[in-house]
């Protein structure tokens, strides 16, 4: 059978012609359903058994010619990696460094010339669930994709007459079977009444109507062997839209209100709608799956993917494994609805309920539906404007139709539906050149590869006035992504960087990043298909090459933009957000949780179908408080490592060139670090747990604790609780430039104070700050070489601010603080902790330059009680610093570090799970909060954006 499984996501485009949904049942089809992927450490999936997999997708052979047999079912496996082709870089950042690609049937390509119009009928076969092959026409969901459907699909099925509603005087009429839908009295027996057919006709109340009720069980009519989920999309439904309340959106508010849900849900970046369908289904990041943008060039298939190509049907785009797709390879059906703008909802809403009326053995559990509305009439109106009550209206209709339509088949009670938004939607400034599409056609030929869309010209940045745009090649929009129109010309590259990476302008609205500087928290680079360089843009603001507005020549007086909302800026952004709502049996009665990001619902969506997840992006357990009785119970990881056991050493104060004035207190000062210290009040949460296998020491001090590494030479992490009295005192003048040995470190397992003064790029900080000590010997026990990591002088600007000025600020805000902080190694950028070879093969002098580092902040929620001896929930903030030779990221660099620093550590705020990830240890493993919990804690992630 021909695989339509990806086609389903792909209708979501304004005014696309694309259309889906088809039921997969693995027992018909006879697959075998492997599960295929790859591992980021190794390149190859354990499949247990010895069992290697390689994926089913294009990608090069050891020649570099594209493998096109793995897009056939026959994907081979072998007990020896070294005789297989690699597989293409995906992206990862996986919890288990794991990406999976999902296995593809049959040809990828299928000509809608095999196919005959006349050769059949769609009578008595509407939205079937099965396909037939050519030459048979075709009347499933995807023959409007393929141009297959048989000539009286639209006649037969898509039936308008008689509306989708019941109305007094049709109650108990004969039925008509070119209605819509039925008001006859056997519709109920043959499923196809009208959704409000009892309401109307039999004096029912609607599910509006009636009181919240707390549904405690599943209660299911009998045939239903689980309780079907249905999921339900809405595209660019910001999360402020709740804020109208019931006049606007009574029924979406009743779900609200009555189930599980949380101020907004945070879109994955870009906030497009291609990518945030995709990652709402398979629980990954863009950089994973594949699919980074609505548009995206791929340098192996020397191919671009948009929204108006046919390319987009082409499997080899798709990585991942979708929900659906999830369902079917463990035997459990599944019916997706993604159809064109031409398919009126009500009529998607009618197929659903008409297939879950079918037979338990023909039945699906999963649906999905998706609405392209608001978001068109959002990018007309703009996200503020009260004209756009009336498309929310419309999308509240449907839902209420879906809602009384289970009510009268006895599945209101039954039934789990959740209910999300892909991504939210800024307003934008209305003055602007509005561009015919000959127009829009004529510059897309100019400018091949753009995307061209409809530019503004009043808030548009030009690259044009900042560098010589000839040369490259722009995806324009609310972000900006560039490559060299001459990949191959490294000086053509290097003459791109150094025009953009200068703050030409004052009031400059865009961020140029090498993609592998851009925050971690976006998830956003470790794939061929997103482009080396990357501007983010400011809210409100789009980037485009040239000026439109002076090419076409248009009017002043005429200049008007054909939209006033859009999307695709940086997902912590207020506006960007959507939402999510969760009703039903599984679901807690209204509740409130805190916000989450999109790739955690897939591990849900397993839940609530008894299913076994795909390895994702998403951490299985941490969104547990949204159910009733979550079945999944995460446990706490073994730790692969455990520290060594510390001894004095033998190295003297000449063994690493480091010198301090006091030599008369060096033995003492030794002795101090012999001392048994209570960890306690420095490892408030218990200690780090490493999950990879190295050796290293836990060194003590009075005033924090480190996890010394001896491969690094320096610290895994750093612990130490600052107190709300915590004071900054300067060193002494004896101490101002004193580095010591640590006699508890072998001399070939520590950095050297030589090395340092030797190396003009490099200097040294410490990860304990010393000024923090209450006293000299404290401070003696932090000077400590032990405690010190490389850093380049422009970094420890910011590194030094912090420590002196936030440290003390939050602990005063806080009641205390607890800080852990350290390096990150991520040289190939892919999300994930570099082992130690790879930081070796990266490294170009004797000390290892980490890439970022980290800052992990601790609290109790309830600020009354002391950071030291918290009781009740945590409060936690974390922050992936990129370390660079220049913090030209920001134009402030060269200001006091009081007006910058801050606002550059909160554009690189991140979640504590992506700190775990990058540093391969695990936190919180001793505290009062069940693991669940600390689950949800690790993945919250501080925006610092207003509240919605």
């Amino acid at each position: 059978m021909f695989s339509s499984q990806l086609v389903w996501i792909l209708s979501v485009l304004c005014g696309a012609e694309v259309t889906s949904g088809f039921v997969y049942d693995r027992s018909q089809t006879g697959r075998g359903g492997r599960n295929v992927g790859q591992d980021r450490l190794d390149g190859w999936v354990d499949q247990g058994g010895g069992v290697r997999a390689r994926f089913c997708l294009c990608f090069e052979d050891s020649v570099g010619n594209l493998d096109q047999g793995a897009l056939q079912l026959g994907c081979s496996f072998s007990n020896s990696p070294a005789t297989q082709t690699e597989p293409p870089s995906f992206g990862s950042s996986l919890n288990k460094s794991v990406i999976v690609l999902q296995e593809l049937e049959g040809p990828h390509n299928r000509s809608a010339s095999q196919y005959s119009p006349t050769s059949g009928s769609c009578r008595n076969r509407c939205f079937e669930l099965v396909e037939l092959e050519p030459p048979n026409c075709r009347c499933d969901n995807l023959c409007k994709t393929y141009n297959s459907c048989c000539s009286d699909f639209d006649q037969l099925c898509l039936r308008t007459e008689g509306g989708y509603e019941c109305s007094k005087d049709r109650c108990g009429e004969t039925r008509n079977e070119h209605n819509a839908c039925s008001c006859s009295e056997d519709c109920l027996a043959r499923g196809d009444c009208c959704t409000n057919y009892r309401t109307l006709c039999k004096g029912d109340s609607s599910w509006l109507q009636d009181e919240c009720a707390d549904i405690k069980m599943a209660e299911c009519p009998a045939g239903f062997v689980r309780p079907p989920l249905i999921i339900l999309s809405v595209d660019g439904f910001r999360a402020s839209y709740v804020k109208r309340g019931n006049t606007v959106i009574p029924n979406i508010e009743k779900l609200r209100t009555c189930g599980t849900h949380s101020p907004y849900m945070r879109p994955v970046y870009p906030t497009k709608t291609f990518p945030n369908l995709y990652s709402l289904a398979t629980g990954l990041y863009p950089e994973s799956h594949g699919i980074v943008g609505n548009s995206m060039y791929d340098p192996v298939f020397d191919a671009t993917f948009t929204l108006r190509s046919r390319e987009k049907l082409n499997h080899r785009w798709w990585g991942g494994q979708p929900i659906w797709i999830t369902a079917q390879k463990q035997g459990v059906k599944a019916a997706t609805f993604f159809w064109p703008v031409g398919i009126p909802l009500e009529r998607r809403i009618l197929t659903m309920l008409q297939w879950l009326h079918l037979p338990d053995g023909e039945r699906p559990y999963v649906y999905a539906m998706h609405s392209e509305q608001p978001d068109t009439y959002g990018h007309k109106m703009g996200p503020m404007s009260t004209d756009l009550n009336n498309p929310l209206r419309l999308i509240d209709r449907v839902v209420g139709q879906l809602m009384d339509g289970l009510k009268q088949m006895k599945l209101h009670r039954c039934v789990n539906i959740i209910l999300v938004g892909d991504h939210g939607r800024v307003r934008v400034h209305t003055h602007a050149c509005t561009h015919t599409r000959g127009q829009i056609h004529r510059l897309s030929l100019m400018f091949p590869f753009e995307g061209m869309e409809e530019a503004q010209c009043e808030r548009t940045e030009f690259l044009s006035n900042y560098m010589n745009v000839d040369d490259i090649i722009l995806v324009p929009g609310a972000m900006g992504r560039i490559r060299s129109r001459y990949p191959n010309n490294l000086k053509c590259e290097r003459a791109i960087l150094c025009s953009l990476f200068q703050c030409k302008k004052s009031d400059q609205h865009f961020k140029p990043y090498l993609k592998q500087h851009l925050p971690k928290r976006l998830h956003y680079a470790n794939n061929r298909r997103i482009e080396d360089i990357h501007l983010l843009v400011e809210r409100k603001w789009h980037i485009a090459r040239y000026g439109p507005c002076l090419l076409l020549k248009v009017p002043e007086g005429k200049r008007h933009c054909g939209f006033s909302g859009d999307h695709g800026y940086d997902n912590k952004i207020t506006s960007m957000q959507t939402i999510f709502l969760g009703y039903g049996p599984a679901f807690k009665f209204k509740t409130k949780v805190p916000a989450f990001e999109n790739i955690e619902l897939y591990n849900i969506m397993c839940d609530l179908l008894g299913l076994k997840p795909a390895p994702n992006n998403g951490t299985h357990g941490s969104l547990n408080h949204l159910l009733r009785a979550p079945p999944y119970r995460p446990a706490m990881p073994e730790e692969v490592s455990r520290p060594l056991p510390s001894g004095l050493g033998l190295s003297g104060p000449e063994d690493l060139g480091c010198l301090c004035e006091d030599k008369n207190k060096v033995e003492d000062l030794n002795q101090r670090l012999r001392q048994a210290i209570d960890d306690s009040r420095n490892l408030p949460h218990g200690r780090p747990a490493v999950l990879f296998r190295t050796k290293y020491l836990i060194l003590h001090h009075s005033d924090f604790i480190s996890g010394y590494s001896e491969a690094l030479t320096m610290p895994l992490w750093t612990s130490y609780t600052v107190s709300r009295q915590v004071e900054v005192s300067p060193l002494p003048e004896s101490l101002s430039n004193c580095v010591r040995p640590d006699t508890r470190v072998p001399p070939s397992y520590s950095q050297s104070c030589t090395n340092y003064r030797a190396d003009k790029q490099i200097t040294h900080a410490f990860l304990y700050p010393p000024q923090l000590s209450s006293n000299g010997e404290k401070k003696y026990d932090a000077v400590v070489i032990s405690n010190t990591v490389p850093m380049y002088p422009a970094f420890k600007k910011i590194w030094s601010y912090f420590q002196r000025s936030l440290v003390k600020r939050y602990a005063t805000e806080r009641n205390g603080l607890n800080v852990l902080v350290g390096p990150i190694f991520d040289y190939d950028y892919d999300g994930v902790r570099d082992s130690t070879e790879k930081i070796k093969d990266y490294s170009s002098g004797t000390i290892p330059v980490p890439t970022h580092y980290f800052v992990v902040l601790t609290s109790c929620l309830d600020f009354t009680q002391p950071a030291d001896s918290c009781s009740g929930p945590l409060s936690s903030a974390a922050f992936v610093l990129p370390h660079r030779p220049s913090n030209d990221e920001t134009c402030k660099n060269s200001e006091e570090e009081s007006r910058w620093v801050e606002n550059l550590m909160k554009m690189h705020t991140a979640r504590v799970r992506d700190v775990e990830i990058l540093t391969g240890l695990d936190l919180y493993r001793r505290t009062s909060r069940s693991y669940a919990e600390i689950l949800s804690l690790k993945t919250y992630m501080h925006t610092y954006e207003s509240e919605i």
